[in-house]
């Protein structure tokens, strides 16, 4: 079986990299019988030989006929690695550094209220004037299901496929005649061709703080109606648009008659917006790759059960219960996300073929990719159709208890006090299994666990902590591998996992062994016994940073609370107590002492090391609140790229 050797390193102009061993297949050393790799994309580089385990080896670049070293001691491929990841250079590595922000956050001249993709390019430039070589941004799918503030739920694409349209950018759709259209969106017929009311409608809009996600769906669906009536019958029997259709119909043809349906329109109009979603994004990858930098996506875990993709493929899914997440620091009820959970039985019989395909289209535009909750391929927390919050959850596939089994371990267990309907329960009945239990999430919380006598309590504490910590993870593990291996092969970009919560111990062992970069956040701790991250602690094949789009900024957080802000400077051995862009300039190059091979910071966070950028309550800053189901996601830039770029010039 081969070894898939995968480096990174953002090579200059006519270097080649190279790979060699003490073995036959690596050419014993000689740098003229090494194995040659494979340039993937921006910063990858890839080989795939036959080696055994303990194999010694290294990596060296040719250029202009001149040989280079990679710094430190050989290499050794450990015991059952199939694919490694490496850096180049154990001495000179660097952490490479990123900004992530959702793409409706943008803010350009250009824009028409939100954010859009061409607006990645002009992001690019900044990054490139601030060192910075990644950006991320949050699920671009097309989320379009109600046309009002619920569409701007990112997660919750009815597609997982499509892209979203809002994101175009009208002026970008080739060969647009603008028809005067008043401020309200309405056309006015009979008057002269021209695109002054275009831009006082974009004036408007960009004036907004924040975005107005009902009022640009409505505007920019307005334009998009007229854009696909003056160019559809010259685009329609293009060889590229035909193409375009033809390298996409598996999953195209079906979301554009969902749309049609949803709409009460043709199928046309939804072609012709994929096409043009997929010709400015394809773009812009192409401009942030010219200028060395890479673009990570964010896959979501779960898809609208009233989507196209349940539609069309209702097997795979079971629609008899939704997923979420058990309660946390964040969300005291839990989450519920609505989700169908995952057939994994149904998608195993043909490899994996959806998730393969869905990897393999955001392939077009991702060099890497945020693997949304991959604790859910482990397990999921599942939640009865009936119930709003996740308090009454339970993870899937689990390893219920019988009764003979939770009395062997000394509690005394009373059917008719234990499984009462309701939500103060200590077992819940497991589904599927008749006379199985499962202890219900944060038992310790309910009445009937404060009435039990001490004895009691330590019995279910026992049963409770071997049950979510012990009980299931070499079965959750074989779980992972079944379905992991296949989705990272599928394509070749970089996956990250976004693994925080109830972390099981397989978790980080499946991610070691299959090269998933795992997600570190500087107030979320792993280590048992930490307030705060400590970089000793940290991986070196993770994403580190200061928070998330479910937290509030940097900023906010040290805000909340003095007496943690306090705590916390002191394990940076910082010395200041106010918390200013200073204080926060000292706390980022702090990152930049940990073995991480990215850190990636939100946006909030870079612009808040300038004061001028503060918003007067920072925690108008955060992007979600995941206790908050109807929370608005909104947050916009105050200033525009163009000016932040200026300002960094000037």
């Amino acid at each position: 079986m081969k070894t898939l050797f995968r480096l990174r390193y953002n090579s200059r102009w006519g270097e080649e990299l190279y790979l060699t061993g003490n073995t036959n297949e690596l050419g014993i050393w000689n740098p003229n019988k090494a194995v040659k790799m494979q340039y993937e994309g921006p910063g990858i580089w890839t080989a795939a030989t036959d080696v055994q385990a303990m194999t010694e080896y290294k990596y060296f670049i040719r250029e202009n006929g001149q040989i280079r070293w990679e710094d430190g001691p050989n290499r050794i491929l450990p015991v059952g690695k199939d694919r490694v990841w490496d850096w180049f250079g154990l001495t000179e590595r660097q952490t490479m550094k990123g900004v992530a922000v959702p793409l409706f956050s943008l803010r350009t001249e250009d824009d028409l209220g939100i954010g859009e993709y061409a607006d990645l390019s002009k992001l690019g430039d900044w990054c490139v004037a601030n060192g910075l070589k990644i950006i991320q941004i949050l699920p671009i799918n097309d989320t379009t299901a109600h046309f009002d503030w619920h569409d701007s739920y990112p997660y919750n694409a009815i597609s997982a496929f499509a892209l979203n349209p809002i994101y175009l950018n009208i002026e970008k759709l080739e060969g647009i005649a603008f028809p005067s259209i008043d401020s309200q969106g309405n056309d006015m017929k009979g008057k002269a061709i021209n695109s002054t009311a275009f831009k006082r409608m974009r004036t408007m809009l960009n004036k907004e703080e924040s975005v107005d996600y009902p009022k640009v769906l409505k505007a920019k669906w307005k334009y998009f109606q007229i854009a696909f009536e003056q160019q559809w019958d010259a685009l329609k029997n293009t060889a590229e648009f035909q193409q375009f259709v033809k390298e996409n119909e598996d999953w195209l043809l079906d979301y554009a008659q969902y749309c049609a349906e949803r709409d009460g329109n043709g199928t046309e109009i939804h072609l012709f917006l994929q096409y043009h979603c997929d010709k400015q994004l394809s773009e812009v990858v192409k401009a942030l790759h010219d200028k060395g930098l890479l673009l990570k996506g964010d896959i979501p875990i779960g898809v609208n059960p009233s989507g196209v993709d349940v539609k069309s493929h209702p097997d795979l899914f079971n629609l008899d219960v939704q997923v979420g997440a058990p309660p946390d620091d964040f969300a005291a009820e839990g989450q519920n996300w609505g989700f169908p959970s995952y057939n994994w039985e149904a998608m195993a019989k043909d490899g994996y073929a959806w998730w393969q395909r869905r990897l393999q289209v955001m392939a077009r535009y991702f060099d890497a990719y945020r693997i949304d909750h991959i604790l859910g391929f482990f397990r999921i927390w599942e939640i009865p159709k009936t119930a709003k919050s996740g308090l009454l959850g339970h993870f899937s596939p689990a390893l219920p208890l019988s009764v003979e089994e939770i009395e062997d371990q000394g509690f005394h267990f009373i059917k008719s006090k234990h499984v009462k309907k309701g939500v103060d329960t200590l077992f819940i009945p497991a589904p599927n299994e008749k006379d199985k239990y499962i202890p219900r999430i944060e038992l310790h919380k309910t009445k009937s666990y404060q009435v039990l006598s001490e004895e009691q309590k330590q019995a279910i504490n026992a049963i409770y902590e071997d049950f979510y910590f012990h009980r299931h993870n070499d079965f959750w593990k074989q779980k992972a591998l079944d379905k992991l291996p296949a989705l990272i092969n599928a394509t070749k970009m970089i996956a990250c996992g976004e693994d925080l919560g109830m972390i099981p111990a397989c978790v980080p062992e499946v991610m070691q062994q299959l090269g998933i970069m795992s997600l570190e956040v500087q107030r979320m701790p792993k280590v048992f016994g930490h307030q705060f991250v400590q970089i000793e602690d940290l991986p070196e094949n993770c994403v580190y940073t200061t928070g998330t789009h479910d937290m509030p900024t940097l900023r906010g957080w040290l805000a909340e609370d003095r007496v943690r802000t306090r705590q916390f400077l002191d394990s940076l051995d910082l010395d200041d107590r106010k918390v200013t862009s200073k204080t926060l300039k000292k706390i980022l190059k702090k990152h930049l002492d940990s073995p991480s091979k990215w850190n990636i910071y939100p946006l909030q966070d870079l612009l808040d090391l300038d004061e001028k950028n503060w918003s007067p309550n920072p925690m108008d800053d955060q992007i979600n609140v995941p206790s908050n189901a109807k929370n608005q996601w909104k947050w916009r830039m105050k200033m525009t790229i163009e000016s932040l770029t200026a300002a960094h010039h000037g």
